[in-house]
């Protein structure tokens, strides 16, 4: 068999994961001398082999015709689906490698949608730096001596300050790497009487540090102490083999993350042969162990303190190290590498692609039509959001019509079916306009009736004849409306949002910087009652009446006063029942309330739980549709009503913890993805 000639992309070239991902997988490909020969130029390869996908967006198209481009992904599959220009990464890439199993599992869907195969070989870690011993340098045995010898060390070994922010001092966390939720684990250990200490490394953890500082406990930094952005200095003074002693000085590894990519931590950790706790993000689920593995914080405080008390986290600590060994080396992924290539050396004739054709709108005039039955509210979610989206577009100068009235628009949003999809067709012709077509549903999935499914078939067929990009609210949707068979055109995950001039906590705050010490809502007024508040426009019995009315029936209401506002098609005599509210009053009354209750079922992207994580309601959420992507730490999933009177408990007893969690999606944010989608030109180049 002849060489196959591969052009291996570059990385980022930070020196960080991504490029040592391309470093090990190119120490893997090398053990293939046989069937692999790399090339230094695109152009004389066979194959285009990338670690990311942002880098490979930067090779000419004329260079990739006709052969496969193979690109890694990893575990943050929605959150690139968030992002429009992904959509170019998609139609330049043949075989998606993924490097966790729920990754694969994800991008199964993914490449099916888009003429491609998902294959799998795990990340892999370069063991030495972890393994053998080496003398600290200064920084690391400044750390060390810091350390009080008694101190139980938790470690953590991340970016997570968002780098933008660090030139003006207005220093933000990188959400998705949750420092927030390291700081409550901590302050939970700490308020709990436990000697712990962080011990923290990497660059641009100025936030944590912060936040630490502020909530009273203690840590240690091995780095380099710069105001700015440290990035370069901290990556020139702790090599990996610096950071290999500072793993093997941790008495637990901790990784917060809410959705991640590896995370390397894990794999380092296990190499170093340190006991670790994770969150079930990423590769985690397939190398921990489950007693390794946590989905709340205080699940995470009570596993560290019966380690701190016993040390059973080193049970898991072997074991661990031989799962990195066995799967997630260069070494070990070599005979992977070997089986995919030869596969891809039998056919390397990459698979046409229908490009479907997206006029350029550069030079046009900012002018939107957006099509959708607009209500004054009260009315539903979607409603809320359109709303929102149309009074933020035009707070931006852009120009907003109705349903093809005024001018000629530039480009169109066209909301799930509820259009006149002639007076559409009409008035995209003109000027060759644009449309974007945002999806609800599956409608047949919420309803489960056979009209639903008609509107649905009704929705993607105008999707394919009219739509150049569909606005799809969550994974969980996204994945569903695959699994129906429908094949929206160029899907782009954007959430809902609310108006935050409307929706926002009583203290109109930041809720990070509530502080600790402040007596619970509860204890402030002359109902020492907890207020639990559920709300929803529709009466459909799928927004989850039974569980409520099995509340009426079994809740403590001397301990929970339970409000509902709207309308339920159930008898609940035990709540408080308001009539649906429009926007103003309805925040009024949330503010007012304590904790949120939804249980409604297969909700792709409830507005409702949006609207009260944005009053700073710490949530109880039936598990079902996009209700977790929406909550994340912020509040807790049950799957039956039983499960809900100790839900409450938890929330009640660790509130403000929750309460500082919460992470909402902003207009602002989603905004911008509405507005590159419907103006913008860079999601359309091939």
């Amino acid at each position: 068999m002849t060489a196959v000639r591969v052009y291996l992309v570059k990385g980022d070239a930070t020196g960080w994961a991504i490029d040592e991902d391309r470093n090990l997988t190119l120490r893997s490909l090398k053990l293939l001398p046989d069937l692999v020969k790399l090339v230094d130029r695109p152009e004389d390869a066979d194959v285009i082999h990338a670690v990311w996908w942002e880098p490979m967006l930067d090779l000419p198209r004329e260079s990739l015709a006709g052969k496969p481009v193979i690109c890694h992904m990893d575990d943050a599959t929605h959150a690139h689906l968030g992002k429009p220009v992904f959509q170019r990464a998609l139609s330049r890439t043949t075989h998606w490698l993924a490097q966790n199993r729920e990754t694969y599992r994800r991008m199964g869907f993914v490449a099916a949608a888009h003429n491609a195969t998902a294959h799998f070989v795990p990340y892999a870690v370069d063991i030495a730096p972890y393994a053998e011993p080496i003398e600290p340098n200064a920084l690391v045995t400044r750390a060390f001596e810091a350390i009080p010898d008694s101190a139980y060390v938790i470690g953590s070994f991340q970016r997570d300050t968002l780098g933008v922010e660090l030139a003006s001092g207005d220093l933000a966390p990188k959400v998705k790497k949750g420092p927030d939720m390291f700081v409550e684990i901590l302050a939970g250990l700490h308020t709990r009487g436990r000697e712990v200490v962080a011990l923290l490394s990497s660059p641009r953890r100025h936030w944590i540090r912060r936040e630490l500082d502020r909530r009273g406990v203690p840590w240690v930094f091995a780095g380099v102490d710069e105001e700015g952005d440290d990035y370069a200095a901290m990556i020139e003074q702790i090599t990996p083999a610096q950071l290999g002693l500072l793993y093997k000085r941790c008495d637990c590894f901790l990784t917060t993350s809410r959705y991640e990519g590896g995370p390397r931590g894990v794999l380092e950790a296990a190499a170093a042969g340190v006991p670790q706790l994770s969150t079930p993000c990423g590769l985690a689920p397939d190398l921990l162990h489950e007693d390794c593995l946590y989905r709340e914080p205080t699940e995470a405080r009570d596993k560290i303190e019966r380690d701190i008390d016993t040390g059973w986290l080193r049970n898991w600590v072997e074991p661990h190290r031989q799962v990195v060994l066995a799967t997630h080396t260069s070494k070990a992924n070599a005979p992977r590498w070997r089986a995919f290539y030869e596969m891809l050396a039998r056919d390397l004739h990459a698979r046409p692609r229908e490009a479907i054709a997206v006029p350029s709108l550069r030079e046009r005039p900012k002018r939107l039509c957006f099509w959708h039955e607009f209500v004054k509210p009260p009315w539903g979610g979607g409603n809320q959001f359109m709303l929102a989206l149309k009074g933020e577009c035009e707070r931006r100068g852009v120009e907003v019509s109705i349903n093809g009235e005024g001018a000629p628009a530039t480009a169109h949003l066209i909301q799930s079916v509820w259009f006149d999809a002639d007076k559409v067709r009409t008035a995209a012709a003109v000027n060759n306009a644009r449309v974007v077509h945002r999806v609800d549903g599956p409608l047949s999935v919420i309803r489960r009736t056979k009209d639903a499914l008609d509107l649905d078939r009704q929705c993607y067929a105008i999707n394919r004849e009219l739509a150049v990009a569909t606005v799809v609210q969550s994974w969980n949707m996204l994945e569903a409306t695959w699994s129906l068979g429908f094949a929206p055109v160029r899907p782009v995950i954007v959430t809902n949002a609310c108006d935050p001039a409307t929706f926002y906590p009583c203290s109109n705050a930041d809720l990070h910087d509530n502080d600790p010490l402040d007596p619970e809502p509860w204890q402030q007024r002359e109902d020492p009652r907890v207020h639990i508040v559920a709300t929803s426009w529709s009466d459909n019995p799928g927004k989850g009446a039974a569980v409520y009315e099995w509340l009426d029936r079994n809740a403590d209401h001397d301990r929970y006063k339970f409000t509902f506002i709207g309308r339920v098609a159930a008898d609940l005599p035990n709540w408080h029942m308001i009539d649906a509210q429009p926007s103003e009053p309805l925040a009024d009354l949330l503010r007012q309330q304590d904790i949120y209750l939804t249980a409604s079922r297969d909700d792709p992207c409830s507005n409702a739980l949006i609207e009260a994580l944005a009053c700073g309601l710490p949530s109880l959420y039936f598990d079902s549709g996009g209700h977790r992507e929406l909550a994340r730490f912020g509040g807790l999933p049950f799957a039956h009503p039983f499960e809900i009177p100790r839900l409450l408990e938890c929330v009640r007893a660790h509130y403000r913890q929750y309460q500082r969690l919460i992470s909402v999606p902003t207009i602002s944010d989603v905004t911008d993805v509405y507005l590159r989608l419907l103006l913008g030109d860079a999601t359309y180049q091939p």
